[in-house]
């Protein structure tokens, strides 16, 4: 009687487990996740001008994806059974980049971490954890260099390393940043250039955080700074500086020779009041946010203005303080739209020039 019992009690439990399983595999709805398909059109300019620049869509957090990296069978069971964990949402996005595989990655500085979508797998993923017991505090730049993820911590000072999938590998920086604000890579050089803020100049590295050298000083003139915070390196191998509160940009070569500058302070059409953001798609255009505008322009390769779009607001093509934009492959564009919470993605439409 006490067998019957205990085989009756496992066929129960059997039963269970596998009703479980068809109810969290198979008789749940899937999530749709995240696609570039525009869902209405919004173009720049508006028709019946040619439209150059279309609206995508919107990145706002794990809830945009379809499953969460670290959640297999048995942690949907633990869902079905005890509810869903609340999806992780970008709080105060502050820099993003994107990887050869279309790997999405963005900092959050209001919660010291790194958030990865993997828009192939439909999978959220984030890290945050560095060397012994400490974590990122406060990370404001991102460059994607070979398959590992260069973190700048404006708080701590340095540049941490993570393999593509978040595992801290090594930092650097302590003896020369004080205020890393951010970076971008030169593989043709295997060169790291990271803009410090507080020191108002550019700081060059190998990939291995060797230090090979530093350009620029406090000033006015030429090849000098006054709050340096973002970087981006065009085909040609040249640098690019968003030299914010001397409201322009700046070029140089990778050795940081001064090639030329453009724009300067104004209301008007590429002028800035305070660039940030900043990136060169493989075409030579020149993409730059201005946090105080709330627009992002775009020029061609001889700094001549192209197009704008933005303005204050919530909608599409509006921006809340932007903090940064980076441009894909596909010349997609991402922007970093920091108050309002996430990040929009536009379709350039043609080879502007």
């Amino acid at each position: 009687m006490m067998n019957e019992k205990i085989i009756h009690k496992a066929t129960w439990t059997a039963i269970l487990l596998i009703s479980l399983v068809i109810l969290v595999t198979g008789c749940s709805s899937p999530k749709s996740g995240f696609s570039f398909e525009p869902k209405e059109t919004i173009v720049w300019p508006t028709l019946p001008q040619q439209p150059r620049i279309q609206y995508l869509t919107e990145l706002k957090g794990e809830q945009d994806l379809s499953s969460r990296s670290d959640e297999g069978l048995f942690g949907r069971i633990g869902s079905f059974l005890f509810g869903q964990k609340e999806p992780v949402s970008l709080i105060n996005p502050h820099a993003i980049a994107i990887n050869p595989q279309g790997t999405i990655y963005i900092s959050d500085t209001s919660q010291g971490l790194v958030h990865i979508f993997d828009i192939k797998k439909q999978r959220y993923d984030q890290f945050s954890q560095t060397d012994g017991d400490t974590a990122l505090s406060m990370p404001v730049g991102i460059a994607i260099v070979d398959s590992n993820v260069y973190v700048a911590d404006s708080k701590r000072a340095k540049i941490f390393v993570f393999s593509d999938n978040g595992k801290f590998k090594f930092a650097f920086g302590t003896d020369h940043l004080e205020r890393p604000a951010g970076l971008c890579y030169l593989g043709q050089q295997g060169k790291i250039f990271v803009a410090d803020s507080a020191k108002h100049a550019i700081f060059v590295f190998g990939k291995d955080g060797t230090f090979i050298e530093q350009f620029g000083s406090r000033g006015l003139d030429s090849g000098q700074f006054n709050f340096p915070t973002k970087l981006c390196v065009d085909t040609a191998g040249n640098v690019y500086v968003s030299d914010t509160l001397n409201y322009r940009v700046q070029v140089f070569t990778h050795h940081g020779r001064f090639v030329g500058m453009f724009g300067q302070q104004g209301d008007r059409p590429g002028s800035f009041a305070h660039p940030t953001g900043i990136a060169c798609d493989v075409q030579g255009r020149v993409y730059v946010v201005d946090r105080q505008f709330e627009n992002i322009q775009v020029f061609n390769p001889q700094h001549q203005l192209l197009i704008a779009l933005g303005g204050e607001g919530r909608q599409p093509g509006n921006f809340w303080l932007p903090a940064e934009v980076a441009v894909d492959a596909d010349n997609r564009i991402y922007v970093v739209d920091s108050y309002n919470k996430r990040v929009q993605i536009f379709q350039l439409l043609e080879d502007i020039q």
